[in-house]
C-alpha cells in the first residue's frame, strides 16, 4: 500500500526522468580525434634530418691529462709544442709567450709542453699538456705517457700510473665506438681551455709571484 510520502517520491522522479537536457550549442564537447584512423598523421622520418632547436655552446675545455677511470681519444692530428708554466700546488697550467722563454730559463716550472687533443667515452674534450721525454736518459713516464698517446689515436685507452713499475699502465677497450670530437676548430678549443692563463708580460701576476715580488 502506497504511503503518500512514496506517492511525491515517485511523482518527483517522473518530473525529473521527463526534464530535456538543452546544453548551448558552444558547450556540446566534441566527438575525440581519433589519432589511429590514418597512420600517416602519425609516421615520422628516422632519417634524422631535423634541425635541433637547441645548440650547446662549448665554455670549458680542461687542461689536464687523462683520469684513471678514463678511457680516451686523441687526436692524430691536433697537437702544439709550446711553452707553458705549470703551479703544481694549484693545479694550473698556463701558456707562455714564446718571446719570454729566455727570461725565463732556470724556471723549473717553466717548460715545453706536446699539447694533445683528447676526449673521453662521454664526449667530454681534455687538452693533455705532455711532457716531452728527457734527453740522454730513460724518462719511462715520459716515454709510457707517449705510447699512451700514440695508441689512443687509435683505439680507447685507460692510462694509470703504477708507483711499483715506475711508469703508466695502459689498457685498452675491445670497443669500435667513434670518438665525439668536438665541432670547434683547435684553435677555439685552445682559446677556450687557456682563456685567462696566458702568460704574455714578465709583470704577469704569477711571474712576479715566482718572483717574490707580492
Amino acid at each position: 500500500m502506497k504511503t503518500a510520502e512514496n506517492s511525491k517520491k515517485e511523482q518527483s522522479t517522473l518530473e525529473m526522468s521527463s526534464i530535456e537536457v538543452c546544453l548551448p550549442e558552444n558547450d556540446i564537447p566534441a566527438p575525440a580525434v581519433d589519432f589511429f584512423s590514418d597512420l600517416e598523421n602519425l609516421r615520422v622520418s628516422s632519417n634524422g634530418t631535423e634541425e635541433p632547436i637547441v645548440e650547446t655552446v662549448l665554455t670549458h675545455v680542461p687542461v689536464r691529462k687523462p683520469s684513471r677511470e678514463w678511457f680516451f681519444r686523441i687526436h692524430p692530428q691536433h697537437v702544439l709544442e709550446t711553452l707553458v708554466l705549470e703551479l703544481k700546488d694549484e693545479g694550473d697550467t698556463l701558456l707562455v709567450d714564446r718571446s719570454l722563454r729566455e727570461a725565463l730559463v732556470g724556471e723549473k716550472c717553466v717548460d715545453v709542453r706536446l699539447i694533445r687533443l683528447g676526449v673521453n667515452r662521454q664526449g667530454t674534450p681534455f687538452l693533455w699538456p705532455m711532457r716531452k721525454p728527457a734527453e740522454g736518459r730513460k724518462d719511462a713516464w715520459a716515454l709510457t705517457a707517449v705510447d699512451a698517446a700514440r695508441e689512443a689515436e687509435s683505439r680507447w685507452t685507460r692510462v694509470q700510473a703504477d708507483m711499483s713499475l715506475g711508469a703508466y699502465r695502459l689498457a685498452v677497450a675491445k670497443v669500435d665506438d667513434v670518438p665525439r670530437w668536438p665541432k670547434e676548430s683547435f684553435n677555439d678549443l685552445l682559446r677556450i681551455g687557456f682563456k685567462g692563463a696566458v702568460v704574455d708580460s714578465l709583470d704577469h701576476p704569477v711571474l712576479k709571484k715566482l718572483r717574490g715580488e707580492v
